[in-house]
């Protein structure tokens, strides 16, 4: 129970590093607008990553202090720490786990810390920085984390004081004379957290590593090369489009490799520690090729960051014919990738060519079988997947719709009845022969006489409740739209008309700060013992505080792209 209650503590004491609150009461202090040179920090953090570490995300360069500090102040929602704070006050009498209890103790403790946060000066008073640089990457396999201090002897006062409220004494030990805490004392392995060079330091080693280990751990003995020497960071911002405020990737061969043939000290004595097997893949080596070649690795940056907008982004590499397959399978659905109304959902996806590139592969596993156990999972997988997609749904339907794009207009209660507004648009090769299909499940849409460029007509269905707004629909050459509340011929073709994006969406969404003002009002006005009031005064702050939210997939040039845009009010 010790070994779990210690593991709970490393990851407050790690949160406690990352975690700074500011209230938005107070504006910040002339002293804290004064900045360091990100650049010169940044050169110091990456020359402890190797260059051929199998995964590493570090920042190169700060995005200015007072601008973080800024910026966090308008995303933080009002009284949102001390509310925080007095629920886990309430919650801790009532837990009786021991590793919770020790947990929700931390928290509490961070949280009274961070609770009179008002100016950057008060971060700075914690020994924290608003911008820090960071780096998390792996020797061999072995996970070490890096955060930048503003002053690591107010830190230190810091920790200690989180600790003391929080009655938790931690053992210290000494190598290469850098001290560190020892956060977990039992177990095969140990968690250790340092704080030295005005950086704090998190890993998990061997509890019996070699002073060799942890020198190179602990930054005492650095790599023969780093991705600082490389320049492989500022290389990958470039290929993507990466702001220098994050970007990291998990590189799939080197991290197969290391676990299969470990060559790094780290990888072998933490396989060792925890008596894990190496995996066997000399039968497999051809197989694992074979997917990493396909799916080189996983890459994640942004590339906006700055007051008003951000933009994190995660690819999915995969080679070019994964790429060209791909784009071939997006289609244009009217207004895909828009942010207007409220709200929307839209997907953008040929069906007909889908199956044939799901049974392209499914043959091509078939005729060439993984040939490895571990692998034989794959191989049945693919099988269920092409069993899945031919069915008759799919075929009937997925002839004629190639996509669809949901918007939301307006959602209000009326006399105590809920009602929205909104386009639904359905996106086809051959509207005429979609009209047919929908008219098997809503008969009354085969009966309106739609045409393309014709006028909109009402749908007139029993299926619809009576509370529900007119119900309308128009015909394009390309697509059918369906308006709720919406009657107006011209609106409807206009939606038609619509142009799509460029950007090979496959899916894309939107939430504005009008709708979640929007909807929490709607919720206010129905009875819930699932929703309190504190939960219907965030959304209505999350309005406040987010003008545009959106995020998507899409066919990057180098896979496959998930995004996600805050933009603020």
């Amino acid at each position: 129970m010790k070994t779990k209650l210690y593991l709970a503590v490393t990851v407050a004491l790690l949160s406690a590093g990352m975690l700074t609150g500011c209230s938005d009461d107070n504006e910040p202090t002339a002293a804290g607008t004064q900045e360091e040179a990100p650049k010169n920090n940044a050169a110091l953090m990456l020359k402890y990553i190797p260059a051929d570490s199998p995964y590493f995300m570090a920042t190169r360069e700060a995005m200015p202090e007072q601008d973080a500090f800024d910026r966090y102040q308008r995303m933080q929602p009002k009284a949102s720490i001390e509310s925080s704070l007095d629920e886990l006050r309430e919650t801790l009498p009532e837990i009786d786990d021991e590793v919770m209890h020790s947990l929700m103790t931390v928290l509490i403790a961070m949280s009274e810390e961070l609770v009179d946060v008002e100016t950057l000066d008060d971060v700075h008073a914690l020994g924290l920085k608003m911008n820090p640089q960071a780096a998390l990457y792996g020797l061999g396999i072995l996970p070490v984390l890096r955060m930048q201090l503003q002053d690591e002897d107010a830190f230190r006062e810091t920790l200690q004081r989180i600790l003391t409220k929080a009655d938790i004494n931690l053992s210290t030990a000494t190598t290469n004379d850098t001290e560190y805490w020892v956060l977990t004392p039992e177990g095969p392995v140990k968690a250790i957290l340092a704080i030295d060079d005005q950086q704090l330091l998190v890993s998990v080693v061997p509890q019996n590593a070699s002073d060799e280990l942890l020198a190179q751990v602990l930054g005492n003995t650095l790599p023969d090369s780093s991705i600082g020497d490389t320049d492989a960071l500022a290389e990958l911002e470039k290929r993507h489009g990466f702001t220098p405020y994050g970007a990291g990737k998990i590189d799939s061969s080197r991290l197969l490799n290391e676990l299969s043939t470990p060559t790094h000290s780290g990888t072998q004595a933490l396989m060792e520690a925890v008596d894990a097997e190496q995996l066997d893949l000399s039968a497999c080596q051809a197989d694992i090729d074979r997917i990493t070649n396909r799916f080189p690795g996983l890459v994640m940056g942004s590339r906006e960051n700055d007051l008003d907008r951000m933009e994190m982004n995660l690819i999915l590499e995969t080679d070019e014919d994964i790429v060209s397959d791909l784009r071939t399978l997006t289609t244009q659905v009217p207004g895909l990738g828009s942010t207007e109304g409220m709200a929307s959902y839209g997907l953008g996806l040929n069906m007909p060519l889908l199956v044939q590139t799901v049974q392209k592969y499914a043959q091509e596993v078939r005729q060439n079988p993984f040939s490895c156990d571990e692998l034989q999972d794959l191989n049945s997988s693919w099988n269920e997947i092409n069993m899945a997609i031919n069915n008759p749904i799919t075929m009937m339907i997925g002839q004629s719709l190639s996509g669809f794009r949901a918007r939301i207009n307006s959602l209000t209660m009326t006399d105590g009845e809920p009602t929205m507004t909104g386009l639904l648009t359905l996106a086809s090769q051959n509207p005429l022969s979609l009209l047919s299909a929908a008219s098997s499940f809503a008969p009354e849409l085969g009966t309106l006489g739609l045409e393309p460029g014709g006028e909109a007509k009402q749908v007139e269905s029993m299926m619809l409740p009576p509370e529900a707004p007119e119900l309308y629909a128009a015909m394009s050459d390309t697509a059918i739209v369906l308006g709720a509340g919406i009657s107006d011929s011209a609106t409807l073709q206009k939606e038609l008309e619509a142009p799509a994006s460029e950007r090979n969406l496959l899916v894309h969404g939107h939430i504005t700060g009008e709708f979640y003002h929007s909807l929490a009002d709607f919720v206010e006005q129905i009875p819930s013992d699932d929703l309190s009031a504190s939960d219907i005064d965030m959304l209505k702050q999350y309005g406040d505080i987010y003008k545009n939210m959106e995020y998507w997939f899409r066919v990057d040039d180098a896979g496959v792209e998930m995004s996600l845009s805050l933009e603020l009010n």
